[in-house]
This record gives C-alpha cells, structure tokens and sequence, in this order.
C-alpha cells in the first residue's frame, strides 16, 4: 500500500480552532469529525536498525482496536509524503515477529532486526480529529487535525499540533497541491520533518540535558 499525504505545521491556537470549525477549504468540502484518542509506540532495535534500514515502526493504539504499521522513511515525492506502507491489526504483542498475521511485514523486519528485541523508541499522545474529504460530492481522502505529545519515560517532553491531508491515490495529487496553496497563504507551514522525527528530537535533546519544554 502506497500513503499519500501533506502535512503541516499549525503554528498558533487561532488557527487550529479555526480548522477545528471549518467545514471547506476552496473547492474541497469536509465531513462531520471524529476525534480519536490515540497513542503511538515507536518500536526499534537497541542499534536502530528498523530506522537505519530505511523504516519506521509504529504500534498504534486505539479504543477500539490496535495495529501496527511500517513505513518508508523516504518519500517518491519531492513536496508531498508519499510512501510505502505495511499496516495489519495487532493480535499478539508487537515485540512477537513470528506471530504478526502480515506476511510482508514478517519478510521485511525478521532480517532487519535479526532477533534483537524490540523496544519503545518514542511514544506520542494524539488527539486527532479526524474529516473525510470531499471533491464533487466523492470521498477523495481525509483530513486530520492532531494535537500531539511526545512522551518518554513517563515525562512529556514537547506538544506541537499537526494538519494532515491524505488522498486516496496519485489521481488525487491535485488536491494536495491545491489545498498546500490555500493552507501555507493562511499562515501553515509544510513540515518536511514527521511527527516521530521531532519527537526522536526531543528526545535527544531530553536525554542530553538540552530540552527547555515546560510541561
């Protein structure tokens, strides 16, 4: 499977709230949201190897139901995320390769990790409020206005919110295109650097004595 998506940095809480109200952004229109409660473990090798191979690794947690998915740390696109993916529900502990019920996904990370354990990189705390995405009266992807925390060791080391648009296909680019025009002229930013990088950021900078975030 191929993830299509724009993210963007949303810099102050007058912009959140207003995409929090909105119901269009131009010609695209959004549905009725869903806010889910989510938190994503980030899972590697003790020497980074799912990360060093090229892959990020991620257990999410939901209310309803858990899965994991891998992805592809570098994007086909040069302005937009557009990258491989792996996802399957969460049926045993993620840390069990041998028991996942992804084939795919048991064939790419048994070499990678070569036995060694898994174990929690990073964890985030999201809120994410989430709108399917309309284009003449079809659902062409979905919208996802996140408030995130990066957690690590029971602290929380840093809070930032995102903007995600994700289409369904390559047919669908124009709208990302679109909507990034709209978006970064009120005042977004496009993120080139993923949730789980600043938060492996924080992290570093936690661990080294250097963070200055105030819970």
């Amino acid at each position: 499977m191929i993830e299509i998506e724009a993210k963007f940095s949303v810099p102050n809480n007058a912009l959140f709230t207003k995409y929090a109200q909105c119901n269009r952004i131009g010609e695209f229109y959004l549905g009725q949201v869903n806010t889910n409660h989510v938190v994503d473990k980030y899972l590697d090798t003790i020497d980074d190897d799912i990360w060093n191979a090229g892959y990020k690794m991620r257990v999410r947690y939901g209310a309803e139901h858990s899965c994991i998915t891998i992805k592809s740390a570098i994007s086909a696109h040069d302005r937009f995320s557009v990258r491989r993916e792996i996802e399957f529900e969460l049926s045993s502990e993620p840390g069990d390769i041998l028991q996942w019920t992804s084939q795919e996904a048991m064939n790419l990370v048994i070499p990678i990790v070569a036995g060694k354990p898994l174990n929690v990189k990073v964890e985030l705390k999201q809120v994410r409020s989430v709108r399917d995405l309309f284009y003449d009266e079809s659902c062409i992807g979905m919208l996802s206005l996140d408030d995130v925390v990066v957690c690590y060791g029971g602290q929380e080391l840093d809070e930032f919110c995102v903007l995600e648009i994700e289409v369904c296909n390559n047919d669908q680019l124009f709208a990302l295109d679109s909507i990034s025009k709209q978006l970064v002229s009120d005042g977004l930013f496009i993120q080139d650097v993923a949730k789980v990088e600043r938060a492996v950021e924080a992290v570093e900078k936690f661990i080294q004595g250097t963070s200055n975030y105030v819970a």
